[in-house]
């Protein structure tokens, strides 16, 4: 697929949202919540296809059996990691890709298609949103395609040495 000339220098995301210092809400599943919170957010590298950011964060969680999901940290118990963690965005409208690491050390790589995501890749959607547009939810598809996205992007899951295949054409 071409790109307009217009398209491939807007490949990169929006400027950096501020989320250092901030708790964000990662995503809940069956009443239990999974939360980071911020220590640094920065971009590592820019490429005509896109830019790569790196989040560090300590996770953490919440429990809500009664279902009532909070809408933010104020107020929540959350039970945090020792260790913190390193994911990664990469902000690209021809290859958006999220990586984050497993309780291993490997590398997990999902590449996006945000039109037609499997349940596995709503968390990294969400977060991919958050840090390459700022956003707290998935945006509609309309919102998408005016951000620049196209369906059929590359849709998978990779294990990697590193967030470098993200950037890899």
């Amino acid at each position: 697929m071409l790109l307009s000339p217009l398209l491939a220098l807007s490949a990169a995301a929006a400027p950096e949202p501020a989320l250092a210092g901030r708790t964000i809400l990662a995503g809940c599943r069956q009443g239990e919540c999974r939360w980071l919170r911020v220590l640094a957010f920065e971009s590592v590298a820019t490429l005509k296809q896109g830019e790569l950011r790196r989040m560090k964060a300590r996770a953490g969680s919440s429990y809500h059996p009664d279902g009532d999901i909070p809408a933010g940290a104020a107020g929540v118990k959350i039970q945090w990691e020792k260790a913190s963690e390193t994911d990664y965005a990469f902000c690209s409208r021809v290859r958006p890709a999220y990586a984050f690491t497993d309780g291993s050390g490997r590398v997990i790589v999902h590449f996006l298609d945000p039109f037609d995501l499997a349940g596995y890749q709503y968390a990294s959607a969400g977060l991919y949103f958050r840090l390459c547009h700022g956003l707290g939810a998935l945006p509609s598809a309309r919102a998408m395609r005016a951000l620049g996205y196209r369906p059929g992007t590359r849709s998978a899951q990779v294990e990697a040495r590193g967030p470098g295949v993200m950037t890899r054409f």
